[in-house]
């Protein structure tokens, strides 16, 4: 019985023995298992952050380019050709003028009897085209088409009788000065001859309130504000619909240039001009000096140099004075 114990105990001793055995040998090769899986793993940890790393440099890389590409087309965009080469890659200077104000700019019939502008600031425009070496192309609107049509760039210059006020300073640019009214020239007042029985003098119209017409956007809209409530002014395109309304009686008067307004008594002989002693609207004459007037931008500043240049050449061969006087020489040719 003795015997059979110690065999059983033994074999009990053995088969504990065995299992430490097995037990001890499955945790070494678990640890050597975890270790190399460890160790792959950090391995295939720095090899991501090698991957990482180098998509970062690439993304920082085109990052870089994209905004080197980005400065260069940003360059190319802003970069604005001169308007003065522009003209002279295109053969033709754009002229945006109002022909109704002669002897500045007003139309007449030629020899084929076809409309024709003429008038002193069309030659000047000639000269400048002249000079450039280009065709000179018109186009013709009414006096306010002209601001909108330099302020928005659609003609390269406007001659039109332009003086240079603080208002149209803000949206466009201008030349020297090229040409004074005349002497006996001056910005006054058309009305009825019965009217102007009815006002001696410039208080006793102003406080009459009178329903004034005035050319839109010109300087006589400014004077005409002065006059009476801005309610009471009329603005219209040209001043032949001006004098027209002044004769059917809409209009009590019109405020004008008078060297323009003139040869409109030979027309409505029921008008006249109040006198310059005492309805002079400019006695300092801030606006008798005319201006070429230019779109705003860098871009323009040769192209302003040019027609300064060919204002002062005109000026010394005497060409501004004879450009006037070729143009009263055709007025009594304009067209109503």
């Amino acid at each position: 019985m003795k015997k059979q114990l110690k065999q059983i105990l033994g074999l009990v001793s053995l088969i504990l023995t065995l299992s430490l055995l097995l037990v001890a040998c499955g945790k070494d090769d678990k640890k050597g298992s975890s270790g190399s899986t460890t160790a792959g793993s950090e391995k295939a940890s720095a090899a991501d952050k090698e991957t990482v790393a180098e998509m970062e440099s690439a993304s920082s890389a085109d990052k870089e380019s994209l905004s080197e590409e980005s400065e260069e087309e940003e360059t190319e965009t802003t970069e604005i050709k001169d308007k003065l080469a522009e003209i002279k890659e295109r053969g033709t200077i754009f002229l945006g003028t109002s022909p109704d104000f002669p002897p500045n700019e007003f139309y007449i019939l030629d020899e084929n009897n076809k409309k024709q502008i003429v008038g002193s600031d069309i030659s000047l425009g000639q000269a400048i085209a002249d000079k450039i070496g280009v065709k000179l192309e018109i186009k013709a609107t009414d006096f306010s088409g002209v601001l909108a049509n330099i302020q928005a760039g659609q003609v390269d210059l406007g001659i039109s009788g332009f003086a240079a006020t603080e208002a149209r300073k803000q949206t466009m640019q201008f030349s020297v000065g090229y040409q004074r009214s005349t002497s006996e020239g001056y910005q006054g007042i058309l009305t009825t001859k019965a009217k102007a029985e009815e006002y001696p003098d410039l208080e006793t119209f102003k406080a009459a309130e009178l329903i004034l017409g005035a050319q839109a956007g010109s300087i006589q809209y400014e004077m005409a504000a002065k006059l009476t409530p801005e309610k009471n002014i009329k603005q219209l395109g040209t001043i032949d619909a001006l004098a027209l309304a002044l004769n059917a009686g809409d209009l009590d008067a019109v405020i004008v240039s008078t060297e323009s307004a003139t040869p409109l008594l030979d027309t409505f002989n029921n008008l006249v001009i109040l006198p310059k002693d005492g309805f002079n609207l400019d006695p300092e004459g801030m606006y008798s000096t005319n201006v070429i007037g230019f779109p705003l931008g860098e871009e323009y500043a040769s192209l302003i140099e040019v027609c300064n240049e060919v204002i002062e050449e005109a000026r010394e061969a005497g060409l501004l004075d004879e450009w006037v006087e070729e143009a009263k020489a055709l007025r009594d040719k304009a067209l109503e």
